[in-house]
């Protein structure tokens, strides 16, 4: 075990490292004892999934930090955005989400984030990982006292989440009202998404919003929105929103059972939302390099806005928009930031925002995201045994060669943060080329994933 942290916290196949028992609890000692430091009537958040694993975790990492004299709180299932708001509201030093947001249940993982509902900046991963990693260095992580922590359960802690969605809606906004189906993956979203979208008068239908532990994200939610689209159709619903395990991510069904991915919201949020900013030297809407060119071309000479594209994860997107003042970022798996709101991927705030916008206008849904034409992606997924040198080099020989990557095609071939992928994106104008050469970048990766 050399790494702890990916590009989303950590994650990882149950019980395995660095998610066994062991290195659970050294992971939560080690955050309290460097995000707890010099701290009194120190205070944590701990927030899980519907993953029958949360079991085995969430009562690790509340040892953890009781050992070291913080105090719990218990929030149970809520999508990670609000942990956050949790943070803020109950004045707490650490927040914690216990979640492998998309994968399915064999998986499970932590986020976590400081005082500030900001996820930890990768100084301060590489501090953990560096006394999780080192038994000399963990010796030191003690409570020198006495005194441990204590942990208690929080009743209304979706109440407040839920009361904080609802003020982000415009007061003024009309009263017409939706027929609206949601997918809730079987996660975190089951009770608080149907229970707001009815409280605000819509017609609502729920689809897989039955948790048992094993079927989350199971052929459902973000990941897969074919029930979504069979449902918008057979209901004749206005819209269609399927969120992903964890509550961060959000994939849209249009009225015509179409899906609608985080690029084209991204899209529609910018042309309602966001005015091209004076000062040269920020950025309007942050975007990664799997976003496509059509929503690049669009937002740049449509909507004349600035852009800039970061690596793929969406800490990266929330850093960018933090140093550029953006109010808008996100990434086309679904992850929506709006920073006027939240400081990370909101699910249901998305699906708020585009539901005011939708009853705002006269326009179903389908013509509301008719806002450019996608250029030609082809996306492959290979799974490899083990990350050798001679596949890093085969990646970084492909990033350099000029028949993947021209005026013509663009390539991006790389490791997942999240999974032992390698994630292949080519896209162009030309869709036979674009086939062409993600059938030859296959066969050349072949030899090297064991």
């Amino acid at each position: 075990m050399s790494k702890i942290f990916g590009t989303d916290g950590i994650r990882c196949l149950v019980n395995t490292e660095p998610l066994t028992a062991e290195t659970c609890l050294k992971i939560s000692k080690s955050v309290a004892y460097i995000l707890g430091k010099n701290k009194k009537d120190k205070r944590v958040v701990i927030c899980k999934d519907t993953r029958l694993s949360g079991y085995l975790y969430e009562p690790l990492v509340t040892a953890g930090f009781i050992s070291m004299g913080m105090d719990v709180v218990l929030v149970g299932p809520l999508p990670t955005p609000a942990v956050p708001l949790m943070i803020k509201t109950l004045r707490a030093d650490i927040g914690v989400m216990i979640t492998a947001s998309h994968n399915t249940y064999e998986y499970n993982g932590l986020k976590f984030f400081d005082s500030t509902g900001a996820k930890l900046s990768s100084s301060i991963e590489q501090k953990v990982e560096k006394i999780v990693l080192d038994n000399k260095k963990y010796s030191k992580v003690l409570n020198n006292t006495f005194v441990s922590g204590n942990a208690k359960r929080l009743e209304d802690a979706s109440g407040r989440y839920s009361e904080f969605l609802k003020s982000t809606l415009n007061k003024k906004s009309s009263t017409k009202k939706l027929t609206i189906v949601l997918d809730c993956a079987n996660g975190a979203t089951y009770t608080i998404a149907p229970n707001l979208f009815w409280e605000l008068g819509h017609k609502v239908i729920t689809i897989n919003n039955d948790p048992d532990g094993l079927n989350i994200n199971k052929n459902c939610g973000a990941v897969d929105t074919k029930s979504l689209s069979l449902n918008v159709i057979k209901k004749k619903a206005d819209i269609g929103f399927a969120f992903d395990g964890d509550g961060d991510r959000l994939i849209v069904v249009d009225e015509k059972g179409n899906e609608v991915d985080g690029d084209k919201i991204i899209g529609l949020l910018c042309k309602n939302y966001v005015k091209p900013k004076k000062k040269s030297n920020q950025h309007d809407v942050i975007i990664t390099v799997m976003s496509n060119m059509g929503l690049e071309k669009y937002l740049r000479d449509k909507l004349k806005l600035k852009i800039k594209r970061v690596s793929v994860g969406d800490i990266n997107v929330i850093n960018q928009m933090k140093k550029s003042k953006s109010m808008i970022g996100g990434e086309q798996s679904g992850h929506i930031i709006l920073s006027d709101h939240s400081n990370t991927g909101d699910g249901i705030l998305a699906a708020l925002k585009i539901t005011e916008i939708l009853i705002s206008n006269k326009n179903k849904a389908s013509k509301l995201f008719d806002l450019y034409n996608d250029f030609a992606q082809e996306k492959i997924n290979l799974h490899y045994k083990k990350k050798t040198n001679k596949l890093l080099n085969i990646l970084s020989k492909l990033k350099n060669n000029k028949s993947y990557n021209n005026k013509k095609i663009r390539s991006l071939v790389r490791i997942s943060g999240t999974e032992p992928l390698v994630r292949i994106l080519v896209e162009g104008q030309e869709k036979i080329e674009v086939k062409k050469k993600s059938y030859e970048i296959k066969k050349l990766l072949r030899p090297y994933l064991g």
